[in-house]
C-alpha cells in the first residue's frame, strides 16, 4: 500500500463517516415525520398517497440519463488527473440535459394524471395528487445533479447538509398540513414542497462549486461532454430505471390486488428498511470515487473492494438481527393496532438484506468506476426478465409475501450475476468464509 492510497482511503472513510452522521440525522427527522403522517392519515389514506406517489417516482427514474453517476464519476477523476478545466463544462452540460428531461416528465404526468387516476387505479380521488406530485419532478432532478456534484468533489458535508434540510422541511408541513384537516393532499403538498426548495439549494451548492473552477478551454466542449456523459451514463441510467420501475410496478400490481389497507401496511414497514440506509448509503457511495481513482491499478482496487464488502456486510447483517427481531414491538409502539400487518412485512423485507454479504452495495459503483457499465446493465435486464412476469403471476395471489419472494429473486440474480463477472474481469471477488462466518453468526442470533 503506498502513502497516495492511504491518503485516498483516509479521505474516503472520512466521508463515510460526515455521510453515516447526515445519513443518521436525516433519517431521525424523517422518521418522525413518516410516523406523524401514517398515525394521522391511517392505513387507507396512507395507502393512497403511496400509490400516488408510485407513478410520479416512475416518472423520476426517466429523466436521470445517467447524468448523477457521470459526475460522480469524472468530477473526481478528473480532479486527481488535474483536468479541473473540464469539469466547468460538464457540470453545465448536465444542469441543462437535467432541467429540459424533467420539465418534459412533468408535463407528461401532469397531461395523464386522469387516464392513470380512472383507468388503472380506478380511483379518480388519485388524479388531483398525482397532478400536484408531479410538480416534485423537476426539484427531484436538481437535488439528483447537486448529490452527483457534492460527492463528485467528495463535499460529504454539504451533502448531509441537502438531506437534512430536505428531511426537515417534509417531516415539519406533512404532518402540519395534514393536522390543519387537508388529508391526503397535504401529505402530497408536504412532499413535493420541500423537494422543490431542497432542490434549489442544491443548486445553490453547484453554482458554488462551479464558480471556483477554471474557465474551459477549447479542447473540451459542450457537444463533447454531451457525448462522454451518454456514453457512460446511459448503461447506467437504463440500469437505474429498470431496477426503480421494478418495485414501483410490484406497488401498482399490489394496489390493483388487495386493498389499500394492505398497501398502507406494507409501505409502513417500507418506511423501517432505510435503517438499513445507515451502513449501505455511506460506503456505496464513498467508494464510488475512490475505486474511479484507481482504474489501472487491479492489486489496491482488488484489496479495498473485497473489504468494502467485508464492513458492509459486518455492519448491516447485525442491523438486520436487531430490526427483524424487534419489528413487531417496534411497530406496535409506534403505530399500536392500526398497522398489524406491518411487523410481519418488515420482517419479510429486511431478509433481502442477506445480498450484502455478495457485494449487492459494493458491486455497481466498482463495474461502474472501471467503465464495465454494460455488465451492471447486463445483470440487471437479467433481473427485470426474471422477475417482471413472475409479478404479474405471483403478486396478485400472494399479496406481499409473493412481492418480496420476487424481490429476493431477482436482486440474488443480479448479484450473482455481476459477482461472476467481477471475478472474470479482474480476477478477484468476495472472501466467502468471511461470508459464511457472518452468516452463521447472524443466524444463531436471530
Amino acid at each position: 500500500m503506498g502513502e497516495n492510497l492511504d491518503d485516498l482511503v483516509k479521505q474516503t472513510t472520512r466521508g463515510s463517516l460526515i455521510l453515516l452522521l447526515g445519513q443518521v440525522s436525516s433519517t431521525v427527522v424523517l422518521a418522525v415525520g413518516m410516523l406523524l403522517v401514517a398515525n394521522l392519515l391511517g392505513p387507507e389514506k396512507f395507502g393512497k398517497f403511496n400509490l400516488a406517489q408510485s407513478i410520479v417516482n416512475m416518472a423520476s427514474l426517466v429523466i436521470g440519463l445517467g447524468i448523477q453517476p457521470s459526475m460522480i464519476k469524472y468530477i473526481s477523476q478528473y480532479r486527481f488527473e488535474g483536468k479541473t478545466d473540464r469539469i466547468r463544462v460538464l457540470i453545465e452540460t448536465g444542469l441543462l440535459i437535467l432541467l429540459i428531461s424533467s420539465g418534459f416528465a412533468t408535463l407528461i404526468v401532469y397531461s395523464l394524471s386522469d387516464f392513470i387516476a380512472h383507468q388503472i387505479y380506478n380511483q379518480p380521488e388519485q388524479a388531483v395528487f398525482i397532478r400536484y406530485l408531479s410538480l416534485g419532478i423537476i426539484g427531484t432532478s436538481m437535488m439528483s445533479m447537486a448529490i452527483g456534484v457534492t460527492v463528485g468533489y467528495e463535499r460529504m458535508k454539504l451533502r448531509s447538509v441537502l438531506n437534512i434540510v430536505y428531511s426537515f422541511l417534509k417531516s415539519v408541513s406533512s404532518p402540519v398540513l395534514i393536522y390543519l384537516g387537508l388529508g391526503v393532499l397535504g401529505a402530497v403538498f408536504g412532499h413535493f414542497t420541500p423537494v422543490l426548495l431542497s432542490g434549489l439549494l442544491g443548486m445553490g451548492f453547484v453554482l458554488l462549486l462551479r464558480r471556483n473552477e477554471a474557465p474551459p478551454n477549447d479542447d473540451f466542449t459542450h457537444l463533447e461532454a454531451l457525448k462522454m456523459i451518454l456514453a457512460f451514463g446511459f448503461p447506467i441510467y437504463i440500469t437505474t430505471l429498470l431496477n426503480g420501475i421494478v418495485p414501483q410496478l410490484f406497488i401498482t400490481i399490489l394496489g390493483t390486488s388487495v386493498s389499500e389497507e394492505v398497501v398502507g401496511n406494507y409501505a409502513a414497514a417500507l418506511n423501517f428498511s432505510v435503517l438499513l440506509s445507515f451502513v449501505t448509503l455511506p460506503i456505496g457511495t464513498t467508494i464510488f470515487p475512490l475505486f474511479s481513482k484507481l482504474e489501472n491499478n487491479m492489486s489496491d482496487l482488488g484489496f479495498l473492494y473485497q473489504n468494502s464488502v467485508k464492513y458492509s456486510t459486518l455492519f448491516a447483517y447485525p442491523l438486520v438481527v436487531m430490526i427483524m427481531a424487534m419489528a413487531d414491538p417496534i411497530i406496535t409502539a409506534l403505530f399500536g393496532v392500526k398497522y398489524p400487518l406491518a411487523p410481519q412485512f418488515l420482517q419479510y423485507y429486511m431478509i433481502l438484506s442477506v445480498i450484502i454479504g455478495i457485494g449487492s452495495v459494493c458491486n455497481a459503483p466498482l463495474l461502474n468506476s472501471q467503465k464495465k457499465t454494460r455488465v451492471n446493465l447486463k445483470s440487471t435486464i437479467l433481473r427485470f426478465i426474471v422477475v417482471t412476469p413472475l409479478s404479474f403471476l405471483i403478486i396478485p395471489r400472494y399479496g406481499v409475501p409473493g412481492l418480496l419472494a420476487i424481490l429476493f429473486i431477482g436482486n440474488f440474480v443480479n448479484s450473482l450475476y455481476n459477482l461472476i463477472e467481477i471475478r472474470r474481469l479482474f480476477n478477484f471477488s468476495i472472501d466467502l468464509k468471511f461470508l459464511v462466518k457472518n452468516l452463521a453468526i447472524s443466524g444463531v442470533i436471530y
